[in-house]
């Protein structure tokens, strides 16, 4: 080949490389792009996937409107996935990789306070915001981090307005079961204060391994102790488990609460009858007086356009999701930067209203706008009881 059409062709060739590096560079210049790593599959992907959905909300409908403005324009949001398998070894490495390979500055917390725990460390260490709509546990806001938000109520609130309530209906004795897992420790111990602030006395009060297939011998010593009200930690497949369990053994409480299990899928489908008059803490509720400040939709509106999207109807999961994305939304104006400093430092200053509630962060990174309601299962479905301004129907005890 002539040398002067070789050098021509690698010119061309080079030119192309240029132009599409600066395509791309052009292209990314109007986008926000949020990392997250999250529990697809698993023994947690029942909860991942409709984290997943909370932030896909946002996604769509913020692009719908045109994209984030920030100083007159307007920035298209994506968000880069990978699946943590519901490992938290797993997540560790994918947000590592998030921030080093994938040049991620803006990431969204994984599910559950096992996975939050350390890769939130990992933001911290690279003063990169995190914001997590999904982890709970108190700790990983008592560590100083100046880079961790959360907008969800911590662990030591879920119990607080059970344990009241019940005490308002006369209730006594207190039977407390829970995973020997971060999060369901923490509830339950919280569970066990909360009891003795309410006069309540604690009768039983017991942990069982991850992964325990059979929950009966913990259960013939919780009905020794006949309780008036149980509180049971851990995850929805053990949680089910042991609403099955219960009954087959014969503890027959007043009330039966989790931490999380009964708004759940697949926990009323598969216990029917048993999973009547169960009760949980929840962070959201439909029927709530929350408007957004973005889209203008309440949180009843919120739910059924969801549901027409998602073909299932939401709860909490997916408002909490969309409530962390909107508070970079906020964040990024107040801001009038994508800086991730700048943006963290917006972030500590957030007050908004959204379709999940309130959001306005402590010196922790605590969101301490909004509290917990309670529902209970009532002819198949979760209804608010508690507290009575949110209540559609009176509590139901067990007879």
């Amino acid at each position: 080949m002539h040398r002067r059409n070789v050098i021509g062709q690698l010119g061309l060739a080079f030119g192309l490389v240029l132009a599409g590096v600066y395509s791309a560079s052009a292209q990314d210049a109007n986008v926000i792009r949020f990392g997250a790593s999250l529990s697809l599959t698993g023994n947690l992907s029942t909860e991942g996937k409709r984290v997943k959905d909370g932030y896909d909300f946002f996604v769509k409908h913020v692009n719908e409107l045109g994209g984030i403005p920030i100083n007159g324009k307007k920035y298209k949001v994506t968000i880069k996935y990978y699946d943590d398998e519901s490992n938290t070894n797993t997540a560790v490495k994918l947000v590592e990789k998030l921030i080093n390979e994938d040049h991620i500055k803006f990431l969204l917390g994984p599910y559950g306070s096992g996975a939050s725990m350390p890769t939130t460390a990992i933001a911290e260490r690279n003063h990169l915001p995190m914001v997590i709509a999904h982890g709970a546990s108190t700790p990983i806001y008592t560590r100083g981090f100046k880079y961790v938000f959360g907008t969800l109520n911590p662990v030591d609130q879920y119990t607080d307005p059970i344990v009241r309530m019940a005490s308002e209906h006369g209730l006594k004795r207190l039977a407390l079961l829970n995973e020997n897992a971060l999060f369901p420790q923490l509830g339950i111990d919280a569970a066990a204060k909360q009891a003795k602030k309410y006069g309540m006395q604690v009768v039983y009060k017991e942990k069982y391994p991850s992964g325990t297939k059979d929950l009966s011998s913990w259960l013939v010593k919780m009905k020794e102790a006949k309780p008036d009200l149980i509180i049971a930690g851990g995850y929805t497949a053990d949680m089910i488990l042991l609403a099955k369990q219960i009954h087959e053994v014969g503890v027959k409480p007043k009330l039966l609460a989790y931490l999380l299990g009964p708004t759940l899928p697949g926990f009323v489908s598969s216990l029917k009858q048993d999973a009547e008059n169960t009760l949980e803490p929840v962070q959201w509720v439909p029927n709530a007086p929350w408007k957004d400040s973005i889209f203008g939709y309440t949180a009843m509106q919120f739910a059924k356009i969801f549901q027409k999207e998602y073909g299932y109807w939401p709860d909490y999961h997916p408002p909490q999701s969309t409530a962390a994305l909107e508070v970079y939304y906020h964040a990024f104006q107040k801001a009038g930067s994508l800086d991730p400093d700048k943006v963290r430092d917006a972030i500590a200053k957030t007050n908004i209203m959204t379709m999940y509630g309130p959001v306005r962060f402590d010196s922790r990174g605590v969101n301490i706008g909004k509290s917990m309601q309670v529902i209970q299962i009532q002819d198949g479905k979760p209804v608010p009881v508690y507290p009575k301004a949110d209540a559609l129907a009176k509590l139901r005890l067990n007879k």
